[in-house]
């Protein structure tokens, strides 16, 4: 398997063809390719002998589905072997009795680890290792080598970026040590080779990350800890990033603006087809009428129904909504100072602000979203900081993390306010809260907005 190696990559396939090693993992720089290259290895293999069974191990169906897949495919298509095979049922089958499965590892799911412990495999690759609970890696140790092994040595491939946990326990600290076993083997990549798979503009990106976890990231510091009180951890994001769909009309769609006039701050718009978020804009000085007037025509085009466009209607905001009202296209408004509405359990929101970035935070690490990548989106999600104080979770005011990122987190502001509509409108949330209101015989979340878009309205103006 070779297309345009580097010399690190390079090494580390000489190391896994010579069949001296039994355990290889691939860490280091985000970017630098260790997917391509390990999953790439198994595709070599099940193509060229007959009869291998090989497992693709992650801790999700939905990044197997998201990233693994499509990694798989886009090593087909740079070795120019597009139609080797066919994935049916999280599976990869050649003409030659060969298979790859993709398979989920969750202990939460599966606490007995069911789902690895009945495989007969030749090898495997554990993707995202530092996610994967050791256990698993254990289990495969005597899986492997179950299958057609005297055509192909038993072997575990493993790939991630560098992190606290069993991992480095197991292959970096004994490679610093010069202590790994025989059978280990370990290879860490670095920023030369993320520019050369990646491309050097990616690397760019890469310095938006805050410092921590640039070092961690690009310079391959494993003894990283975790940004204090940070509401958004880049491992999260990174496993939500997912290609931006074709717009589908009969997806519900759900959008956003986020508007401002003078100074520095930017206008902004984004939107929300099913359960992905991006088709970010942001425009600089726009004038607030011609906000409410982009606004409805962007809401034409990804078919947004009356109710799912929100609106910040603080400030200039006021402007853009009766704009949005008087095209009869009435916005939900968001007052981000009003109380929450999921005003139970041990924790509280502060504010209706801070409610929606910790659903926004949630989504994100229980992997319910996907989102586009956009590197202001980034800069602006992880500069988010959280507080506790009197069991009440508050969110760093905008004014903060504008001084320390030199501007206003308007993608942030976006996605907040996407991700309260759209958990507080869908599923089981939506659900315990209807049931609350309609408990205590109190208005809906949408029957009040209704009765302050009147009042403001009557009143001739928006905000207050």
């Amino acid at each position: 398997m070779n297309f345009g190696l580097t010399h690190r990559q390079s090494l580390f396939n000489k190391a896994f063809f010579s069949g001296s090693y039994k355990y290889l993992c691939a860490a280091g720089t985000a970017g630098s390719g260790k997917s391509v290259l390990t999953i790439g290895d198994l595709h070599y293999l099940a193509k060229k002998i007959s009869g291998l069974r090989f497992a693709v191990i992650r801790k999700s169906e939905k990044n197997l589905k998201l990233t693994s897949i499509p990694t798989f495919n886009k090593v087909k298509m740079l070795s120019r072997s597009v139609n080797s095979s066919v994935i049916v049922d999280m599976s990869a089958r050649y003409p030659n009795g060969s298979d790859i499965l993709f398979i989920w590892a969750d202990p939460t799911k599966d606490p007995d680890l069911d789902n690895v412990k009945g495989l007969e495999l030749t090898g495997a690759l554990i993707e995202e290792a530092n996610q994967i609970d050791r256990r698993y890696f254990e289990i495969l140790k005597t899986r492997i080598g179950r299958w057609n092994n005297h055509k192909c040595p038993a072997f575990i491939l493993l790939n991630l970026n560098p992190s606290l946990g069993w991992v480095k326990e197991v292959f970096y600290d004994n490679f610093i040590n010069n202590t790994l076993p025989p059978e280990y083997f370990f290879m860490q990549f670095d920023k030369r080779d993320a520019e050369k798979a990646a491309g050097r503009e990616y690397v760019k990106q890469l310095e938006d990350l805050p410092p921590e976890e640039y070092r961690r990231y690009v310079q391959n510091n494993w003894d990283y800890s975790e940004i204090p009180n940070q509401l958004v951890q880049y491992e999260w994001y990174k496993q939500c990033i997912a290609p931006q769909p074709e717009i589908d009309p009969l997806i519900r769609a759900i959008g956003a603006i986020d508007p401002a006039w003078e100074g520095d701050d930017a206008t902004g718009f984004g939107f929300m087809h099913g359960n992905h978020m991006g088709w970010w804009e942001s425009y600089d000085k726009q004038d607030p009428d011609y906000s409410g007037d982009l606004g409805y025509q962007r809401a034409q085009e990804h078919f947004v129904k009356r109710g799912d466009l929100i609106v910040d209607p603080i400030g200039v905001g006021a402007a853009t909504a009766l704009r949005l009202s008087r095209l009869k296209f009435e916005p939900d408004l968001f007052y981000a100072g009003s109380p929450p509405v999921n005003t139970y359990g041990l924790l509280e929101a502060f504010n209706k602000r801070s409610e929606a970035g910790w659903l926004f935070r949630e989504a994100l690490r229980n992997e319910e979203i996907t989102i586009t990548h956009d590197p202001d989106f980034q800069r602006h999600v992880l500069a988010m900081r959280y507080s506790i104080d009197e069991k009440k979770i508050r969110i760093r005011p905008k004014d903060e993390v504008k001084k320390e990122i030199g501007e206003s987190p308007t993608y942030f502001d976006l996605a907040q306010m996407l991700t309260h509509k759209w958990k507080t409108t869908n599923g089981e949330l939506a659900k315990q809260l209807f049931e609350r209101q309609t408990a205590v015989k109190t208005p809906t979340i949408s029957t009040r907005a209704a009765a302050d878009r009147a009042r403001i309205i009557k009143q001739g103006r928006i905000g207050v």
